[in-house]
């Protein structure tokens, strides 16, 4: 083997150095391997370390702990080698930042705890760590877990870690378990494991090894910038605990790991991730794979093709039968073409923001354009056409007008008559313009694959804003006299729905006409179960029915057309236009949308199919009938009742107290919201 020796430094050496030196090159001259390295590389160890896969593998350190109960080896063979990465061999670690990010179920917080014990353990078998690494007696050195509250500190990584301690024989025989109601594995003297969720937990302290969870937890606020500063602060000071104790020349045996699931491109680890490529750090590993990659049993041969858009083009899922010629077509307009398992398609077609950001583990852009508008082209239709002859009409309280004037009756189809028509108000005094809309349920329709069920098909029958003359409001009674003058035309009027702004009183007024209401906002926001994401469901549902072709749009709709594909998705999941709203109204879009979705609440209602005759359909859905007249004397508040969380029904966290916890477990300190063992 060639040796490179640097001059400088040996002639530096003592004579006895430059003895043991030479004899060192003598030995792996001859032999390949030298006896007096080895005894000077080990010469500060009690106990010789094993390799990171033994120390896996082997039930007398983590082995045991690593089995589940059919006996399989719980590490995904991708965090192996990603392991073998970072501890090349038993003494070394070969990159001082690790960055877990991508999708979620991927065992992120899980690899962390296996490098922090790794660490630990290494640190055990010295003979004294504060000679080895030059520190001070009153140094107490730290291996910390912080996360964005204490409780979820000591939460899924904090249980693994002392599982795994306390499953290990090696770990069992070199510390000790303390506590009563809450066993606690505690490392040796001048040794601690702290949680915290703030600076102050690592304050003063040697940190050697830590990791820091959920860093993009918080990162889809409104004050993104506050967010990064705060997580940033905390990386940094704790980079800069390490480096004032552990650092030698240019040599870091440290490891900072900072993982978190993608929520937006405007999240702190991705700024983070940006600002390591652009320094080129050689000491820093990211791993920022979807599910497929590094959970091998979920990845498939059979692959679909999903288009990743950008702040201008909405993503899209393409057919599963896709050509090469879409797929080229889709590229060449500007998006990331992305081959997905087949197994995941049901997901993508869910959600395709969501699963690109859960699943594929892709952020989202901040404001992403929500529909695209080819596919709301493709669901347009010339055969029939809006009954509201202005997009905008100015009605106010000054004036004896009605909306009905500018409604030509003569547009809508005798046969649309029948059909169940669900309207909704997107209400509003001054200013904003009052949106109303309505819409048919026309039949049910075969989506996709020939086994699913069918899905509800639509129409839009009208749609118009509102507007009030200057220094006017717009007349919330003559909101209720059109939809009166529709019923009165023989429109089978099966819902009315109004968002929460000003809507008591109409919707007490239309009840008491024999009107079925129901509050609806088409802005709420629903927590996506499994995940940190947050979606708006209606706006969704509206979505996926221009997407699916499961509704129809007359061709002439300039303003609502504007206001349908200007619609944005925001950071924190909301629906909306540039900068709030600002740049444009969403007003006739949220009155379709909230009628389309006040339809699909009530699928159950109207279960006719598309094979079957004009005649049943209305004989089903005619107003006179009693089960029908059953179905709709529903009280409002049994309505919001039924709907649970969509209303903001009031949930428990169960989040577990710190002060009894402490009450309880007599190793543990708290220090500035820390916890100390």
């Amino acid at each position: 083997m060639g040796l490179n020796i640097n001059t400088d430094l040996f002639n530096n050496l003592s004579v006895s150095e430059k003895e043991t030196v030479l004899s060192i090159l003598k030995e792996y001259k001859e032999k390949g391997i030298s006896t007096t390295y080895n005894e000077l590389l080990y010469s500060d160890y009690k106990e010789i370390p094993v390799d990171i896969e033994t120390f896996l593998y082997d039930k007398n350190y983590l082995g045991s702990g690593l089995i589940d109960q059919e006996g399989r080896f719980t590490v995904f063979p991708y965090w192996v080698e990603t392991l073998k990465k970072i501890f090349p061999d038993n003494l070394t670690t070969a990159y001082n930042t690790l960055i877990l990010t991508g999708g979620i179920g991927l065992g992120k917080s899980f690899v962390a705890v296996l490098c922090e014990l790794y660490q630990l353990y290494r640190m055990m078998c010295l003979k004294d760590p504060y000679l080895h690494y030059g520190l001070q007696p009153i140094d107490k050195i730290t291996f910390s877990l912080i996360n964005i509250t204490l409780d979820a500190a000591k939460g899924v990584a904090w249980d693994k870690m002392q599982q795994l301690l306390q499953s290990s024989p090696w770990f069992m025989a070199h510390g000790e378990i303390k506590g009563r109601s809450e066993f606690v594995w505690c490392p040796p003297k001048g040794l601690e494991l702290v949680i915290g969720s703030s600076n102050n937990a690592v304050i003063g302290r040697a940190v050697f090894s830590n990791f820091t969870d959920e860093v993009n937890f918080a990162a889809m606020t409104t004050d993104t910038e506050k967010i990064k500063r705060k997580q940033r602060t905390l990386i940094t000071q704790v980079d800069a605990r390490m480096q004032s104790r552990f650092m030698r020349g240019n040599k870091l045996p440290t490891l900072q790991i900072i993982a978190s699931s993608k929520n937006s491109e405007q999240s702190f680890l991705e700024s983070y991730i940006e600002m390591k490529k652009k320094n080129e750090s050689k000491t820093t590993l990211v791993i920022d794979e979807p599910q497929w990659v590094i959970r091998n049993d979920k990845d498939s041969p059979n692959k679909f093709w999903v288009a990743v858009g950008n702040k201008f083009l909405a993503s899209e899922v393409l057919p599963k039968n896709a050509s090469q010629e879409m797929v080229d077509s889709y590229r060449n307009k500007g998006y990331q073409m992305l081959e997905v398992p087949e197994g995941y398609y049901e997901n993508f077609i869910d959600n395709v923001d969501i699963a690109l950001t859960d699943i594929a583990g892709i952020s989202t852009i901040g404001a992403l354009k929500y529909i695209s508008g080819a596919r709301l082209k493709e669901v347009k239709i010339s055969s029939y056409k809006n009954p509201f002859t202005k997009d905008v009409i100015v009605v106010g309280t000054n004036d004896n007008i009605q909306y009905n004037e500018f409604f030509d009756l003569s547009l809508v189809s005798k046969e649309m008559m029948n059909k169940p028509l669900f309207i909704h108000l997107d209400m509003s005094k001054t200013g904003d313009k009052t949106g109303i809309a309505g819409v048919w349920i026309k039949g049910k329709k075969q989506s996709g694959e020939e086994d699913q069920s069918k899905e509800l098909f639509y129409k839009v029958a009208f749609s118009v804003s509102v507007a009030a003359p200057k220094g006017y409001e717009i007349s919330f009674e003559k909101n209720r006299n059109f939809i009166r003058w529709l019923k009165e035309k023989g429109f089978n009027i099966k819902g009315v729905s109004s968002d929460t702004y000003q809507s008591g009183q109409i919707q007490q007024q239309l009840k008491a006409d024999g009107f079925r209401t129901s509050i609806l906002s088409v802005d709420r926001l629903e927590n996506v179960p499994g995940s940190k994401s947050k979606i708006c469901l209606p706006y969704q549902y509206f979505r996926s029915t221009i997407y699916e072709h499961r509704m129809e749009l007359y061709d002439k709709c300039d303003l609502l057309t504007d206001e349908i594909i200007g619609l944005e998705k925001q950071p924190d999941g909301h629906i909306d236009h540039p900068e709030g709203g600002t740049q444009g109204s969403k007003d006739q879009a949220d009155a379709v949308c909230g009628a389309m979705y006040n339809a699909s609440l009530h699928v159950e209602e109207f279960v006719f199919d598309n094979g079957e005759d004009l005649e049943t359909i209305v004989d089903v859905n005619k107003n006179e009938g009693e089960l029908v007249k059953e179905q709709m004397t529903v009280d409002l508040e049994d309505y919001l009742k039924s709907m649970g969380p969509v209303f903001g029904k009031p949930t428990d966290l169960h989040g577990n107290n710190i002060d009894d916890e402490n009450d309880e477990n007599d190793s543990a300190i708290v220090i500035d919201g820390a916890l100390i063992w």
